[in-house]
């Protein structure tokens, strides 16, 4: 068996964002190999990452059970850097404390054979050298596997390198200073580093300038979803991720007629439960989401308009230059209490923004998916090695 790894940061985004351009990866290669690449993914988040995870892959489990294999005891070592369950300063300060110690014990944990199950529970050992390559986003720890490929929006060390620069948050400075080294670390151990456009700092250069040799930029790494459900009602759509303060607006959207709908429908009062897909419904009117670059290609590629709270000072400070960010190229707006009219008013505003997106995409690199272009890059580096 041939297999490769993920490596992520915290969120839902980034294993959905990886098993998907790993799954990509995986078919192209058994087209120029007739093997199977099986995925090694870190189990974090317990029952919640596998409901999510089963919604957005439920066709692949049920056709090929064995290619998607969940890994508890990697996950845990990776929850112990994250933030979420620390604070952003806690999670940084316990990174720099103990990022050697983690990525040691991912390193024997790796050396011994991993035993990873599938979603319906199958135990299934791993050694270590069937493990052909690496697919990560953003990750905290190394995990020494060659080849790694990065799939990004931006290097962790340029954000907290902007994050001092501009006194962002109420992180210690000085535990940014220490870290940011680490970060160099890893992002200098990747074959190649994969940047999508637009991200994080697109708003600051017209013309986007590489750091790396290795660096490549790309469309939006995220496939448009298909929506199978016509039976949606005019309404507005809330990816749930800790949005706080909406509670007004949904009264407003409620009163007019609007449904509310949601990905996890207890943490929204009286909405109803719905996957991200139906987004791409006429009906929805708007998406709101805090500005993880998933939430906002995917309203980017399903042409709804995308609202997001304001920056929190003790969020990651990644959502304080995405805010920024899709505010000046028009790719969303900040919510500061404005009412339902208001924002259903930056509908045609939106749109005009994203055709001139789509088409410099287009222009740019021949195509808006950005999945099948990456995929095509990883496959051609992984066969020449």
């Amino acid at each position: 068996m041939r297999y490769i790894i993920l490596n992520y940061a915290y969120g839902f985004g980034p294993p959905l964002r990886t098993t998907e351009l790993a799954l990509s990866v995986g078919n192209e290669l058994k087209k120029k190999t007739g093997e199977d690449f099986r995925i090694i993914i870190p189990l974090i988040y317990g029952e919640d990452q596998k409901r999510v995870m089963k919604e957005a892959f439920a066709e692949i489990i049920k056709q090929k059970p064995d290619i998607l294999l969940l890994d508890k005891t990697l996950g845990n070592h990776l929850k112990s850097v994250f933030y979420g369950e620390k604070s952003y300063e806690e999670s940084l300060k316990f990174l720099f404390e103990n990022k050697t110690k983690v990525e040691t014990a991912i390193k024997n944990y790796l050396s011994n054979g991993l035993i990873a199950e599938t979603f319906d529970g199958k135990k299934v050992s791993i050694n270590r050298k069937d493990i052909e390559f690496e697919i990560n986003r953003n990750p905290r720890v190394n995990f020494n596997i060659y080849p790694s490929y990065s799939v990004s929006f931006a290097y962790n060390s340029d954000i907290l390198r902007q994050t001092l620069k501009e006194n962002i948050g109420n992180v210690n400075k000085k535990i940014i200073e220490k870290v940011i080294p680490l970060f160099e670390e890893i992002e200098n151990d990747q074959q190649i580093y994969f940047i999508a456009d637009p991200a994080t700092f697109s708003y600051k250069d017209k013309k986007l300038k590489k750091k790396k040799k290795n660096e490549v930029y790309t469309p939006p790494t995220l496939h448009r979803l298909k929506n199978t459900d016509n039976n949606i009602q005019k309404g507005i759509y809330v990816t749930v991720t800790g949005i706080p303060g909406l509670n007004r607006l949904f009264e407003e959207a409620r009163k007019i007629g609007l449904k509310i709908y949601s990905n996890k429908p207890d943490a929204v009062a009286g909405s109803i439960k719905a996957p991200p897909s139906i987004i791409s419904h006429k009906n929805i009117l708007l998406h709101f989401a805090r500005s993880g670059w998933g939430s906002i290609w995917l309203s980017q590629l399903t042409n709804t308009p995308f609202v997001t709270p304001p920056y929190d000072k003790n969020d990651d400070p990644e959502i304080y230059f995405n805010n920024i960010c899709i505010e000046k190229l028009g790719l969303g707006i900040i919510y500061k209490n404005q009412n339902l009219n208001e924002l259903l008013k930056f509908k045609e505003v939106y749109k005009s923004n994203i055709e001139k997106m789509n088409k410099y995409l287009i222009d740019t690199y021949g195509t808006i998916d950005g999945i099948k272009y990456t995929t095509k890059k990883i496959v051609d580096h992984f066969i020449n090695i």
